[in-house]
């Protein structure tokens, strides 16, 4: 059983909550990021499945800019760039990571 809320703590950027667990070959987060909240271009070597839950989200994977609402989902392969950022009302992620990404 995860339970996110008991998992909650500070994410990697300003505006960014975070839970998250590790498998053995996967590892899943719960992001919540606060309105307008922006995470800077990034990239890892972990495949990235994204599903928003709430509200709205742009995001920017090697230059193409997509708006995302909830039920919308991403597929990023790993080592591409991307970045991302919440809309006015904020945004509530799932994230899973292939190999699973190391604990904060």
């Amino acid at each position: 059983m995860i339970r996110w809320d008991e998992r909650s703590r500070p994410g990697p950027v300003a505006g960014v909550t975070a839970a998250d667990v590790q498998g053995l070959q996967l590892s899943a987060a719960r992001y919540v990021l606060e309105p307008d909240a922006v995470v800077p271009e990034h990239a890892h070597e972990n495949e990235e499945f994204g599903q928003v839950l709430n509200g709205t989200l742009e995001l920017t994977t090697a230059g193409t800019v997509e708006q995302l609402a909830a039920g919308d989902a991403f597929l990023i392969a790993g080592g591409i760039p991307h970045a991302a950022r919440a809309g006015t009302g904020g945004c509530e992620l799932l994230e899973c990571y292939a190999p699973p990404r190391a604990p904060r």
